[in-house]
């Protein structure tokens, strides 16, 4: 599935259709995209959040696709989509974390089309181990979060550094620096945080997506977001980003004019890493 860290942009998912056709003599071939790069992705016995765990892939591993299928709907690096893949080992990857580098089904239909199953609401969390990786601390001190009002953080001013390094050599212009955006990135930090989850999309109805929050701060273009959690300083933070490619693309967006950055230390409390931290938040703006 083609894509917009966690590292995370929203793109609808694919459509499946067509009749049922013989599997590949050779299967297509897909990336894994984990919304973040430390945790891995769940392989399912069955194409359905409820079929069991049967092993698990880790972010930028190859896969390979013999052939696809319509599942429960799963939202990942890309947005939310009801295809999902069957691998050659047999195991299911919901297409949600596989980027093949095309908008369409990568393989024909499962032969013999399996049974789709019931279709819930989609999830407010990744399909994602409940147990990730314990992130290393920080390698710097943490910093209390700004007030509104405030300058950049050291950890915010080196996050526009180097993104704007990566940009100029691409011979985009640097971004600049927009409080309004720079508000909106901080208190998505701080609203994921201290509501436990990873998501583009808030629970608040108030400010659901990213051009809500920025309106909602002011900033009335067009605007896009990323954002990563677990990377223990800006440096990581943009490792991540660049190594996917759908982030990549927009943070060499030569048409992006403006940015807010925001950067949550870590708590230093125990737990996963919707505890533990930090979160980092870039909304790229069109003025």
């Amino acid at each position: 599935m083609l894509g917009a860290v966690c590292v995370g942009i929203v793109v609808a998912g694919s459509a499946l259709a067509g009749p049922a056709t013989a599997e590949p003599d050779e299967p297509a071939t897909g990336t894994v995209e984990s919304p973040n790069w430390r945790w891995p992705v769940n392989l399912r016995s069955g194409p359905s959040l409820r079929s069991s765990k049967v092993g698990r892939v880790r972010h930028g591993e190859r896969v390979a696709i013999v052939c696809t299928t319509r599942g429960d709907r799963v939202k990942g690096a890309w947005g939310a989509t009801d295809v999902w893949n069957r691998l050659d080992s047999g195991r299911w990857i919901s297409d949600a974390f596989v980027d093949t580098g095309t908008d369409e089904p990568a393989a024909p239909d499962c032969a013999g089309g399996d049974p789709e199953p019931t279709k819930p609401d989609v999830p407010t969390k990744p399909d994602v181990p409940t147990k990730p990786e314990e992130p290393t601390k920080p390698d710097e001190p943490a910093k209390p979060s700004p007030g509104e009002g405030q300058g950049a953080t050291a950890w915010e001013k080196q996050v526009l550094d180097l993104t704007n390094a990566e940009r100029s050599k691409k011979g985009c212009q640097p971004l600049r620096l927009d409080e309004r955006l720079t508000r909106a990135a901080r208190l998505h930090n701080q609203e994921m945080r201290d509501r436990r989850y990873f998501d583009h999309i808030s629970p608040d109805p108030g400010h659901r997506y990213p051009e809500h929050r920025a309106k909602a701060q002011g900033y009335q273009s067009e605007v896009t977001e990323i954002i990563a959690l677990g990377a223990s300083s800006p440096k990581e933070a943009m490792q991540g980003w660049m190594s996917s490619s759908g982030h990549r693309a927009e943070l060499l967006n030569c048409s992006w004019k403006s940015v807010g950055v925001g950067a949550l230390p870590g708590t230093g409390r125990g737990g996963s890493l919707l505890d533990t931290g930090p979160w980092w938040t870039q909304m790229f703006g069109a003025r």
